[in-house]
């Protein structure tokens, strides 16, 4: 897998800037997560359970809030310590002349899930849910990516930057990540796709675990 290190060099020559003078050090990762992120969108679009992850949340006694995972985007499910899924209900649908008690649905609001009833004390929920990769910050950080694909990155990145000046360059830097894409998101796409079993109700299938 290449380094944050190799995809700025790449980036570098392929927009002929090969030193600091007008890219910086800061500007060329920042242009390399930036692109990287764009294509972690994109892989959640073709595959949403891509980055699933889990984590457990524990609700606090008399109050009906609780923050999501701090790299959440997504939350897709939540199980209790016995695997039944606690239901996803609209909020609109909730019943607030219930009694505080163990909670019987949840939805979120902003940042935060939102329980019904309040729960009357602490319950230990899996949350299952999308996570967006970190940012690389070290040089020798590696992208979240299928192996051998990272070079789409560098392209994407240099795309973006509208610094390519030769427009015969730009075509054929245009054509070769449009084509990289295409097979990178197809492998995405069928990625993570055994036989395993899969939770019922969900909200899509998913890996039971």
């Amino acid at each position: 897998m290449k380094t944050l290190s190799e995809l700025v060099t790449e980036y570098r020559q392929i927009i002929d800037q090969p030193n600091t003078a007008i890219i910086t050090a800061a500007m060329a990762n920042r242009d390399i997560n930036r692109s990287a992120n764009e294509l972690y969108t994109l892989m959640v679009e073709r595959n949403p359970r891509y980055f699933l992850t889990s984590a457990t949340v524990t609700t606090v006694a008399a109050t009906a809030f609780l923050d999501l995972p701090t790299d959440c985007t997504k939350p897709n499910k939540l199980l209790d310590s016995d695997s039944i899924i606690l239901p996803h209900r609209d909020l609109e649908s909730f019943n607030y002349y219930l009694a505080s008690g163990k909670p019987v649905a949840w939805d979120t609001v902003g940042r935060r899930f939102i329980f019904s009833p309040v729960p009357d004390s602490t319950y230990s929920y899996t949350a299952y849910y999308t996570a967006m990769p970190d940012d690389m910050s070290l040089s020798t950080d590696t992208p979240t990516f299928e192996p051998g694909y990272e070079n789409i990155i560098a392209l994407k990145a240099a795309i973006n930057s509208q610094m390519i000046r030769d427009e015969d360059v730009r075509d054929k830097i245009q054509f070769e990540y449009s084509a990289s894409l295409r097979a990178f998101l197809n492998v995405v796409g069928t990625s993570q796709t055994g036989a395993s079993r899969r939770v019922i109700n969900s909200d899509y299938d998913m890996w039971d675990v």
